[in-house]
């Protein structure tokens, strides 16, 4: 699967410019918001017997959350937290150890995402996979180490290998549409009439 952008554009994920506390505030605010959000659908769908968790749509949250918004690291560490454990204190799911883990996941993809399009000038497509990978490799070995110290009481691998892969290819074709239209619009912007 290519998720080409024909650019490392690091414009699609440098943070917007933060001046004050107060950015800072409302920056964190609404990553907050953006979690209950989600949370709150996710949970509502889980109880009515639909498992929208499957689709992982926290992973989702954080790619478009530094597309569309191009948060701090700092943000994307705040909302990379905040799914799980609002999940948690709002519907019991995941447990604590599991919200840890998926937490430190969420994190590495936003970190990941941003640092290989930034700092290494790499397209969307490969920092995603990149992230997606270094994630993965996290998020099963501390649910490896978890499960055998007993933390957790949870299968290895609980969702299928064939869903897994299917919602990485939905979610890298997203993001490649976003970033189209992104790259498309910012160079309509940058067409300067004389």
């Amino acid at each position: 699967m290519s998720i080409n952008s024909n650019s490392s554009d690091t414009s699609l994920v440098t943070s917007n410019e933060y001046y004050s506390i107060s950015n800072y505030i409302v920056e964190y605010l609404t990553m907050i918001l953006i979690a209950l959000g989600v949370v709150g659908i996710t949970a509502g769908s889980h109880s009515v017997g639909l498992p929208l968790y499957k689709l992982n749509p926290m992973h989702w949250v954080i790619y478009f959350a530094i597309l569309l918004r191009k948060p701090s690291i700092s943000s994307i560490l705040i909302l990379a937290f905040a799914l799980p454990f609002t999940s948690l204190l709002l519907s019991g799911h995941p447990l604590v150890f599991k919200s840890l883990i998926m937490s430190i996941e969420l994190s590495i993809y936003g970190i990941m995402f941003i640092s290989v399009i930034k700092y290494f000038q790499f397209t969307l497509g490969f920092a995603f996979v990149i992230s997606q990978i270094t994630g993965r490799i996290i998020y099963y070995g501390l649910k490896y180490i978890f499960i055998k110290f007993k933390l957790i009481d949870s299968m290895f691998i609980s969702t299928s290998l064939y869903l897994q892969m299917f919602v990485f290819c939905a979610l890298g074709i997203a993001l490649f549409l976003i970033s189209k239209k992104y790259i498309a619009k910012k160079r309509i912007n940058n067409i300067h009439f004389s």
